[in-house]
C-alpha cells in the first residue's frame, strides 16, 4: 500500500513538473508545438535557448526550428561551416511533385504559426510552384534569409540610419525629408539605395553597362569623377596586360592599368582584371575590380590636400543580392564622417582609407630620389629602377615603407609564423644574403627544423668560419633571437651595414649602413619597428 501511494505521488509530481514546464514555454514555441512543427522535447531545447538569449526575432526562431529539423532528419547537429547542401540537384518530375506537397504543407504551418507573413507566404508558394526548392532545408534556409533581411530592413532601423546620415552632414535637409517619406512608404529594397540620397556619392549597377571594356571602363570612371568637381579628368587610357608580380608557373594573372590626367598631372592605377572572360553577365566581379579602381581619384585628393577620400560602399547582408558583386557605391567622406559606419548596426561595409595627405605623388617621387642618392638601388640597373617606379605609380601608397617593396632585393618581408616548416632558417639566411647584396654571404647552410623537437640547430659557414646556433621551436613561430643573432654576426665581421626591422605586418627587414640609417631616420623617410 505504501509503495502504491509513493508511485501515485511520483506520477502526480511528474505531471506537476511537466505542467509547469509547459506553462513556462515561450508562446511562439508552444504554437509551433501545437502545429506539430516541433515535438515537446524540441520545444524545450529551443525554449532554453530563448531563456538564455532573451527576446529573439522570427528569423532567429526559424533558425532554431531549422536546426532541430536538420538534427531530426540527419542525426547530426547543423554546422554552417561543415555542412554542404546540393541545392542544384534536379529531381525527377514525380519526386519534385512529392517534395512540393511537403513544402506546401510545411509553409502553411509556418504561416499559421506566425513565423512568416502573407507576403513571404505568397512569394514562396510561387517558388514552390516553379520547382525552385528541391528539399525542406533549401526552403528553410531561404526563408531564414528572407525573414532576417526583412527584419534588418525594418522601418525603425532604416530611420535610425537616416538620422545618423543627416546629423553627420552626409545627406541634405531636403533629401532627409524625402528619405523619411520613402522609408514610411517602404520604397527602399536595399541598404545601398541610401546612396541615392547622399551628397558626394554614386550608386553603380554593373548590369547596366556595356560588356566592352573600351566602353564601360570610361563610363564608370567618368561617373566616379562626378562625385566631387575636383576629380574631373581628361586623357582616359587603359591597358590590360600580364601582371608578372601576381602570376605563377600555373597561373597567368592580368592587370588593368588606367591612366588619367588631372591638374596637369598624370595618374595611374592598377587593378585586377580577368582576361578573355565571356561570362560578364553572370559574374560581375570580373567586370571591374571595385576594391581598387577608385584609388586613382584618392591620389588626386591627396595631392590637393583634400579632407575627403573616396570610399567603397558594400552592404553587409550580401545574400539578398542576386549577384554578389553587381551593385556597389562610391562615396566621398571626411575622416570624422567615415567613423560613423564602423559600428555593428551600420548598413554599410565601408572601406578603410588613409587620410594622411602628406603622402602626395610629389612626396613619393622625392623619397625615391633620396633613396637613389643614398645608394639603396645601386644593385639594380637603370631599367630595373624605372620598372619599379612604374609599379609604384600604379599603386595607392599609404605609407612610405610600401615604396621599397617594389624594388627587388631591398627589403625582406616574411611572416613570423613560419610558412616553410622544412628548413625555414636556412631559407631566411639566403634571403638575408640577398638584401645585403652578398656582403653577408653564408654558404653550406642547413637546419634540422622539426615541429616535434624543442630546438632547431642552424649550421653555416661565413668568411671561412663555421657557425652553429640553436634556436627554440615554439610551434611554427620564429625565435626572435634570430634577428639579434644575425646582427651579432654582422658586427663581429665588421660588415658595412646592419639589419634593421621596419614597421609592417610580420617581419620587414632592410640592410643599411649607419650613414643610410641615420639619414633615413632623421628625415623620416621610413618608419622603423621601434617607432
Amino acid at each position: 500500500m505504501k509503495k502504491k501511494i509513493c508511485f501515485i505521488l511520483f506520477i502526480i509530481s511528474l505531471l506537476v513538473v511537466n505542467s509547469a514546464i509547459s506553462q513556462n514555454i515561450n508562446l511562439e514555441v508552444q504554437k509551433l508545438i501545437d502545429l506539430n512543427l516541433l515535438n515537446f522535447y524540441q520545444g524545450q531545447k529551443i525554449n532554453k535557448k530563448i531563456s538564455f538569449i532573451g527576446k529573439v526575432s522570427k528569423g532567429q526562431l526559424l533558425y532554431f526550428v531549422f536546426q532541430e529539423e536538420f538534427e531530426k532528419v540527419t542525426g547530426y547537429k547543423y554546422s554552417s561551416v561543415d555542412t554542404v547542401f546540393d541545392f542544384d540537384e534536379k529531381l525527377k518530375k514525380n519526386e519534385q511533385k512529392e517534395i512540393n506537397k511537403l513544402l506546401f504543407k510545411y509553409l502553411t504551418k509556418l504561416q499559421k504559426g506566425s513565423l512568416i507573413n502573407d507576403k513571404l507566404y505568397q512569394l514562396n508558394i510561387n517558388k514552390i510552384k516553379n520547382n525552385e526548392y528541391n528539399n525542406l532545408f533549401n526552403l528553410l534556409l531561404n526563408l531564414i534569409n528572407q525573414i532576417s533581411f526583412d527584419e534588418w530592413m525594418s522601418t525603425t532601423r532604416q530611420n535610425n540610419f537616416r538620422v545618423k546620415l543627416f546629423k553627420n552632414g552626409i545627406i541634405s535637409k531636403e533629401k532627409n525629408n524625402q528619405l523619411r517619406l520613402d522609408i514610411s512608404e517602404n520604397k527602399l529594397k536595399s541598404p545601398l539605395e541610401f546612396i541615392n540620397y547622399c551628397k558626394n556619392a554614386k550608386f553603380f549597377d554593373l548590369s547596366k553597362y556595356s560588356n566592352e571594356p573600351i566602353v564601360y571602363l570610361k563610363e564608370i570612371h567618368k561617373l566616379t569623377s562626378k562625385i566631387l568637381p575636383e576629380l574631373s579628368f581628361t586623357n582616359f587610357k587603359f591597358e590590360i596586360k600580364i601582371d608578372s608580380l601576381e602570376s605563377s608557373i600555373d597561373y597567368t594573372s592580368h592587370k588593368l592599368v588606367v591612366s588619367i590626367k588631372s591638374n596637369n598631372k598624370t595618374y595611374k592605377q592598377k587593378s585586377f582584371f580577368l582576361h578573355n572572360n565571356t561570362d560578364l553577365n553572370d559574374n560581375f566581379f570580373i567586370k571591374i575590380d571595385k576594391e581598387k579602381y577608385y584609388q586613382v581619384f584618392n591620389k588626386i585628393l591627396n595631392d590637393l590636400k583634400s579632407n575627403y577620400q573616396l570610399h567603397l560602399v558594400k552592404y553587409k547582408f550580401i545574400n539578398k543580392q542576386k549577384f554578389e558583386n553587381q551593385n556597389f557605391g562610391i562615396i566621398a567622406l571626411r575622416e570624422d564622417q567615415s567613423k560613423i559606419f564602423r559600428d555593428l548596426k551600420s548598413y554599410w561595409n565601408l572601406s578603410y582609407e588613409n587620410f594622411d595627405t602628406s603622402i602626395t605623388t610629389t612626396k613619393i617621387n622625392d623619397v625615391i630620389s633620396q633613396f637613389r642618392t643614398l645608394g639603396l638601388f645601386n644593385h639594380l640597373d637603370k631599367n630595373e629602377v624605372l620598372k619599379s617606379i612604374d609599379i609604384i605609380n600604379e599603386k595607392k601608397i599609404n605609407d612610405l615603407n610600401e615604396i621599397l617593396s617594389s624594388f627587388s632585393e631591398v627589403v625582406l618581408s616574411f611572416d613570423t609564423e613560419l610558412s616553410n616548416l622544412n628548413n625555414p632558417y636556412e631559407e631566411l639566411l639566403y634571403e638575408y644574403s640577398k638584401i645585403s647584396h652578398k656582403e653577408f654571404n653564408p654558404i653550406k647552410v642547413s637546419d634540422n627544423f622539426n615541429l616535434n623537437n624543442e630546438n632547431v640547430i642552424l649550421n653555416f659557414i661565413f668568411n671561412n668560419k663555421k657557425y652553429k646556433k640553436e634556436f627554440k621551436i615554439n610551434r611554427d613561430w620564429i625565435d626572435t633571437e634570430f634577428f639579434k643573432y644575425l646582427n651579432d654576426i654582422a658586427k663581429k665581421h665588421n660588415l658595412s651595414g646592419k639589419f634593421y626591422r621596419l614597421f609592417g605586418d610580420g617581419a620587414v627587414v632592410i640592410y643599411l649602413t649607419s650613414e643610410q640609417y641615420n639619414y633615413i631616420r632623421e628625415n623620416r623617410l621610413l618608419i622603423f619597428a621601434d617607432q
